[in-house]
């Protein structure tokens, strides 16, 4: 009777969502809870979830190889294990707690590194939960690193464009670097951070996006447990002041306009596409200020999606800050891509400089426009990727439902998998899968299918502006920098390891953790094919039922191997930086750029005499060679020495147009794609399949992020 009583008094004391009655309110992080707490669940509810989840889930195509992944070489236990059902049965489904139950969910996902794989509210379906879309955490600073590996905390006075008070200790250090936080080295903080929350799998990657989410985020994206935010943060800095801060949570209403306009900006959910209001009047005052009298603007304006300049420092700069087009006018945002892109072709052939490429915090987006990017920098690349799906019901269910099935091709015979959008039954690529095997764990996949660049590009339906494939004063891959953070996820990161695998540019790692281990700081992340909404796919599902959505890894890539019997895919190998420049924080700001462009001109020279043994396929091309390795179609150029400096031994390094660099055998073979067989245009779905390529391309812009 007691504990009843002390529990009615608790419920009637707590703080009701209905509370909140304002257009927004900074709370702390108990009184918020309150709130928070009180969003309910049952247990049928969590049990129908964790069912649904299980069906779904059987078409993640990572689930088998996470079980027991492959490891690389520089360590035994870089890829976690993670056995998703077994995990799911230790789910919790008899709290009532909605938060309790989520967050153990999200922290399954998290535990994959996957950040494809992802369970979110869904705040459109207005259901109960949604209410926790509506909370956000923060701290009242940002981090700041510069180039001496010095940590600093910049003032922010207006977190989503609210006032808030900051300490004066903040203010007043804003110039003096931190000496400890917690009585620890200030990154261990981060690196803490990124290690349990992050769901990327190179800790540089985790430690780029950790500088973010550790000081600001919404609850329903990164649910953080209450003790969590509850702990108070010592700070000290090198001249001996100090501070302990804790967060706050500001709680914002339904009817704030401001938020609305975020939410219909941002339809998909997950670590790689962080959900943030910023003050956009006070940004842009700033931005306004900095770029006062600056040769780069308004040519590279953060806004752009892409933007690109030659400055008096004779580099030529492209940045890509996204390949996200998706929403209303999807041909329309593509077209603006493309045609940004030709200008930057036009701009790099009326000179000879170098080329410099920036990918800061790219969350990736459409597979054509991230393949585009690395045709105009590499053209011999092969960029028609190779991958294969998970057997399962669900699948099937996915391919006729979906897209998929439009953009696979068989690779030896470049014909559609399926002639039909929707066929009953699929045929033998499917229906006689791949078995893999890692240890004791059995994958079972599809044979490999083909995404094929050219077939989606030109298809004359989809009124998609002509992409300049080939610049006219091309240049050779010792003269091309790109700069990645490592946190340059998915479509992203097609470019960044396509152009490892296959020689096109000297990659070079920013950012990230300044101490942590170069040999660890990969090009990019998850180059794999997904659904970011699963309600798109089943209509009428129960995670819809509850108010959830789910994105899916769908498609694994594999390496470019032309007889097509790859075994790992490319999530689990790791591609590794060149070289590796002192530069922590990327803004398109006149100080930051030339940065950029004073280490691109110390590569590049650099690069004239020496290179990295480790990388073997970035060879320095020479016409010379071309003799000298007598390959038909082929040309070549110097290999790299294992002493760091280029050798006097021919290689071949790439084939002419029309034919493809087979490595492993050492020869060039013939693109059967480039006169693909007259039988597959006289098949009756032809005339489906172009009309349908539209779908399509809307399909490949969503499902490869």
């Amino acid at each position: 009777m007691i504990n009843l009583l002390l529990l009615f008094i608790t419920f009637s004391l707590s703080k009701q969502c209905n509370e909140y009655n304002q257009g927004y309110e900074i709370d702390t992080v108990d009184s918020a809870f309150e709130c928070i707490e009180s969003i309910e669940t049952t247990e049928k509810e969590n049990e129908d979830i964790i069912k649904g989840l299980k069906e779904y889930l059987e078409v993640y195509v990572l689930k088998d190889i996470l079980k027991n992944p492959p490891q690389p070489s520089f360590s035994n236990n870089y890829y976690e294990k993670v056995d998703i059902d077994a995990e799911l049965n230790k789910i919790n489904t008899k709290t009532t707690s909605m938060y309790e139950f989520y967050s153990q969910i999200q922290n399954l996902i998290i535990s994959t590194r996957d950040s494809h794989l992802q369970f979110y509210v869904d705040y459109e379906l207005n259901k109960p939960n949604s209410e926790l879309v509506y909370f956000y955490y923060f701290l009242p600073f940002t981090l700041y690193i510069d180039n001496n590996k010095k940590m600093y905390l910049i003032p922010r006075n207006e977190p989503l464009g609210i006032p808030i008070d900051v300490p004066e200790e903040i203010v007043n250090n804003e110039k003096v670097a931190v000496k400890t936080i917690n009585g620890e080295d200030p990154f261990n903080i981060i690196r803490e951070f990124g290690k349990k929350y992050m769901g990327l799998k190179c800790p540089h990657a985790q430690f780029t996006l950790a500088k973010d989410y550790l000081v600001e985020g919404y609850l329903n994206i990164l649910p953080l447990p209450k003790e969590y935010l509850n702990t108070p943060i010592s700070i000290t800095w090198e001249n001996g002041e100090s501070l302990t801060i804790n967060y706050k949570i500001i709680k914002l209403n339904r009817s704030n306009q401001k938020f609305q306009q975020v939410l219909e900006r941002s339809k998909r959910r997950g670590i790689r596409d962080r959900l943030r209001i910023e003050d956009l009047e006070e940004t842009n005052k700033t931005r306004t200020k900095e770029n006062e009298n600056n040769e780069y603007q308004p040519n590279c304006s953060p806004e752009n999606k892409i933007c690109c300049l030659t400055t008096s420092n004779k580099i030529n700069t492209l940045i890509v800050n996204t390949f996200d087009v998706t929403g209303k006018s999807v041909t329309n945002k593509i077209n603006e891509f493309i045609d940004k892109l030709n200008e930057c072709v036009d701009l790099f052939d009326s000179n000879n400089y170098p080329i410099q490429l920036i990918f800061s915090k790219n969350s990736g987006g459409s597979v054509l426009l991230s393949s585009a990017i690395e045709k105009i920098l590499s053209p011999y690349d092969d960029v028609d990727y190779i991958g294969s799906v998970r057997i399962s019901d669900f699948t099937e269910d996915i391919i006729k439902k979906s897209s998929y099935i439009e953009s696979m091709y068989d690779p030896e015979t470049c014909e559609r998998r399926e002639q039909e959008n929707n066929p009953k039954t699929f045929g033998e690529w499917y229906s006689n899968p791949s078995i893999i095997k890692y240890g004791d764990v059995e994958h079972k996949v599809s044979q490999p299918s083909k995404i094929i660049f050219d077939k989606l590009i030109q298809t004359p339906s989809l009124g998609i502006h002509q992409l300049k494939k080939l610049m006219k004063n091309k240049r050779k891959p010792t003269e091309i920098v790109v700069y990645t953070d490592s946190y340059c996820y998915s479509a992203c990161s097609w470019v960044t390891k396509g152009l490892k695998e296959w020689g096109g540019a000297i990659i070079v790692g920013f950012d990230g953790d300044p101490y942590g281990k170069d040999e660890e700081f990969e090009v990019g992340l998850s180059p794999s094919n997904n659904i970011p909404d699963i309600n798109d796919i089943d209509k009428d599902n129960i995670l819809k039922q509850y108010g959830y959505n789910l994105g899916l890894t769908v498609r694994e890539t594999y390496r470019f191997n032309y007889e097509y019997n790859e075994s790992i895919p490319r999530e689990f190998l790791t591609d590794m930086i060149d070289e590796r420049v002192n530069i922590y924080q990327f803004d398109q700001t006149e100080k930051v750029i030339k940065e950029f462009e004073g280490e691109t001109k110390k590569i590049i020279e650099k690069y004239q005499t020496k290179c990295n043994p480790n990388n073997k396929r970035l060879v320095k091309r020479d016409e010379k060679c071309d003799k000298e390795i007598n390959i038909e179609h082929g040309h070549g150029g110097y290999e790299c020495g294992d002493n760091g400096e280029w050798s006097t031994k021919c290689v071949m390094a790439y084939c002419d147009d029309g034919y493809k660099f087979d490595y492993n055998n050492n020869k060039c073979i013939e693109d059967v794609c480039v006169n693909p067989p007259t039988e597959s245009e006289s098949d009756n779905g032809t005339t489906s399949m172009t009309v349908n390529l539209v779908m399509t391309i809307i399909g490949i812009i969503t499902l490869i992020l």
